[in-house]
């Protein structure tokens, strides 16, 4: 695809998706321009006038037509027109209109990159996971999600996923009397260095930095320029800090951008690392107190977990651990508590499993928000594997609810514990045919929280990780389901089968709610908290993540955990029951 002809598609992309989302959290209220079909709407901005083609679906969400919008009678291309349009709709002005415009040119022109490249999705959904990651659309919700807020031309071509370009990280030793390492108890920093290190290349590192004395950390190239060439001048130049030199194995970031894979070693650990870039809606670093909590929660869950038949036999839903990690104080604004979180989350890195250890002969591994992903022709990798499986979509849809949802719901229910389990954490791996076997998850560090209870499972926790996780009530731990998996996957995947096979919305759902009800009732001794999740319940919170991003409040607070204003208003729950007209 031509430069010019990717631009200008990925902004279409953008614009359609900005209009179905952004009516979706209230900021734009279009109206029905056809009074029989309510298909075509009118979205009446105080200049201009937009039009577009879209069905409503579950938690009131909208399904936008491709192609179908019109600004004006044209074509509408360019989400930064609209931006523009309807700037006072947003309540953007000054400064913040201009940063906004920034970060959309930026997510439009990965969009290009990613579209330039752009693979079918049946040869998607046969590519190594790891390179994969470099042709998905990001976020489902947000609409500014690429904007890489840091990056410059120049880092784009070198460190953006849609690049598809290798990365090489950068090792530094910091003095012990900054850095702390964590690992699992079955590793030691001298086991995770010889794997992870050629022989003579360790031996190299260690004659620059004694590791009695040092710390070694991988570091992103982009951070090692930006951050520790700058805030690190000082300790750079008085040894505090000691460059070691660059990994000779190259990795490939996934779409967070920080977490890179090996692929000259697959076998060797991903590498989670700190990048002060701003994306989406928080800065890409790693905070301290839960990077060092990462190795324990992995022991904790494994330990947990092995002890569950339905979880390691039944289900063999897969944890990817992060055995090991590295957190560095800096000298100086480390100690200055009221600083941004940003200055304190500078340098660290995580050490996770790598997904080829866990798949056998045969097996492929999909992330999850993979699935969802359309070619230039149209075609989507879940109906591709739909199709492929031979089992039709009921069975295949099934299949998956029930591998996803109830280990989840055996993780929340029984031993309180809620994941982060979005797209990009979720991984589906299916056989040759594309039928469901098992799912994996990863992203533990800053991915897991509690209940406000006390669960027995709680007392094998260690002291440290237990003080880095947040504890919510049933109701709100629940949330994450919503959030993350129904309202923020299932519902694109039903209008997509609708689409393209002309699955029912309703029986989708039916199935969703079959799983969740089959686990509570199957689970008597745990349905007092079920009912306490509200998972049944009527109507739910309406997660709204662009109206956050939008009013831009958040990004230099001083405590990253501080709680987004990210819910407004009440949906329905496409879980309490049908709706009468077949939305789900």
């Amino acid at each position: 695809m031509e430069t010019a002809q990717a631009w200008r598609a990925a902004g279409a992309l953008v614009v359609h998706k900005m209009l179905g989302e952004l009516s979706y959290e209230g900021l734009f209220r279009p109206e029905p321009a056809d009074d029989e079909e309510r298909r075509l709407w009118r979205l009446k901005l105080p200049e201009v006038t937009y039009e577009f083609r879209a069905r409503r679906g579950a938690f009131e969400s909208w399904t936008v037509e491709p192609g179908s919008a019109s600004r004006d009678g044209e074509p509408a291309t360019d989400p930064r027109v609209l931006v523009v349009d309807a700037r006072e709709e947003l309540g953007l002005s000054g400064l913040r209109l201009a940063d906004v415009l920034a970060e959309l040119t930026a997510t439009v022109t990965n969009e290009a990159a990613r579209l330039r490249r752009a693979p079918s999705a049946a040869e998607l959904s046969t590519m190594d996971y790891n390179l994969a990651d470099g042709h998905l659309t990001g976020h489902p919700r947000l609409v500014l999600n690429k904007g890489r807020v840091g990056f410059s031309a120049d880092d784009r071509a070198r460190y953006a996923p849609e690049a598809g370009a290798d990365v090489r990280l950068r090792w530094f030793a910091v003095h012990r009397d900054h850095a702390r390492f964590r690992c699992v108890e079955e590793l030691s920093a001298d086991r995770l260095f010889a794997g992870e290190l050629d022989d003579d290349q360790r031996a190299e590192f260690t004659r620059r930095a004694d590791p009695a004395e040092y710390v070694w950390v991988p570091v992103h190239p982009w951070q090692a320029d930006e951050i520790l060439g700058t805030l690190y001048a000082a300790e750079l130049a008085t040894g505090v800090v000691v460059e070691l030199g660059e990994s000779r194995d190259a990795y490939r970031p996934h779409q967070t951008v920080r977490t890179l894979a090996n692929v000259s070693r697959p076998d060797r650990y991903d590498v989670k690392t700190a990048v002060s870039v701003r994306n989406t809606l928080v800065y890409r670093g790693l905070a301290s107190g839960a990077t060092l909590a990462g190795p324990a929660v992995t022991s904790w869950l494994k330990r947990v977990g092995a002890a569950d038949p339905l979880l390691t036999e039944k289900y063999r839903f897969e944890l990817l651990g992060e055995v090991a990690s590295v957190s560095v104080e800096h000298p100086l604004f480390g100690a200055i508590d009221e600083l941004p979180y940003r200055f304190h989350e500078t340098l660290g890195a995580l050490w996770r499993e790598p997904l080829l250890s866990r798949l056998a002969e045969g097996e492929q591994a999909i992330s999850f928000a993979a699935l969802p992903y359309r070619d230039p022709a149209g075609a989507s990798v879940v109906t591709g594997l739909i199709e492929r499986s031979g089992w039709g979509a009921e069975r295949w849809l099934g299949t998956v609810f029930d591998l996803l949802l109830t280990p989840l719901l055996q993780w929340l229910l029984r031993y309180g514990v809620g994941f982060c389990p979005h797209g990009q954490n979720l991984v589906l791996i299916v056989d040759e045919r594309g039928r469901p076997l098992r799912v994996a998850i990863k992203d533990f560090a800053q991915g897991v929280d509690l209940l406000d209870e006390d669960l027995d499972c709680y007392r094998l926790l260690a002291p440290e990780a237990a003080d880095e996780m947040l504890r919510w009530p049933a109701h709100l731990l629940a949330q994450s389901l919503f959030s993350s998996v129904f309202s923020g996957q299932l519902r694109f995947w039903a209008e997509i089968l609708l689409d393209d096979l002309a699955f029912p919305r309703a029986r989708f759902w039916e199935l969703v709610r079959e799983v969740v009800g089959r686990y509570r009732a199957e689970n008597p001794d745990v349905a007092e908290r079920f009912d306490r999740c509200l998972l049944f319940a009527p109507d739910v919170e309406r997660v709204t993540l662009n109206r956050e991003h939008l009013a831009g409040q958040g990004f230099d607070k001083v405590d990253r955990d501080d709680e987004f204003d990210v819910r407004w208003g009440r949906v329905p729950n496409p879980l309490h029951a049908p709706d009468p007209a077949g939305a789900w």
